[in-house]
């Protein structure tokens, strides 16, 4: 009979803390006027990460030229970020895809990553590149970077809209068909 009494006086002062004094233990809760309590009801601002909706990590690498470039410099537009490596034989044949895809679209900016821990002389990116007439920004990436992005398979990209959220993450190549129609559908 005491344990039912002991429970019942805590049970009854934990409900009076939660509803008298829910304002001050429940940050983004109000009382109204009734005295009833009720949420804010103020949008959250968006949460960086790397699954769909998330705003994508914002970066800053250097380019081939040595130029800083943040991933936050192209706010507003939509986004192709690309993790390759020059010795890998999908994103070798994903290349002139790319190349084409990024000469043909003037709202979506073409954005590709060395993944340079796997290069096996830093040189390598650059020369890629030039010997294959490769002409959209790329930048040589860092181990946080690749960290952040879980870039574990290459090569791993993500469809980012011109609000800055990932659309869609892939792993594996993709054409210019593939890019036209996905970025069609994001806004």
């Amino acid at each position: 009979m005491q344990k039912k009494i002991i429970w019942l006086l805590l049970g009854t002062a934990f409900l009076w803390i939660l509803f008298d004094f829910g304002k001050s233990y429940f940050p983004g809760t109000e009382t109204n006027e009734a005295g009833t309590v009720s949420l804010e009801t103020a949008a959250p601002e968006a949460q960086e990460g790397i699954s769909i909706g998330k705003l994508a990590y914002d970066f800053e690498l250097k380019d081939m030229a040595g130029n800083a470039v943040k991933l936050s410099d192209y706010r507003g537009k939509k986004v192709f970020l690309n993790f390759w490596a020059s010795w890998c034989p999908p994103c070798k044949a994903e290349m002139p895809h790319l190349q084409a895809f990024s000469e043909e679209q003037g709202d979506v900016v073409v954005l590709g990553v060395n993944v340079t821990t796997s290069e096996s002389h830093p040189d390598n990116a650059a020369l890629f590149l030039e010997d294959n007439a490769i002409s959209f920004l790329n930048l040589y990436g860092t181990e946080e970077v690749f960290n952040q992005y879980q870039v574990q398979s290459l090569p791993t990209s993500y469809l980012i809209g011109s609000d800055g959220k990932i659309y869609e993450r892939i792993i594996g190549a993709v054409t210019k068909d593939i890019l036209e129609a996905k970025f069609s559908m994001i806004k």
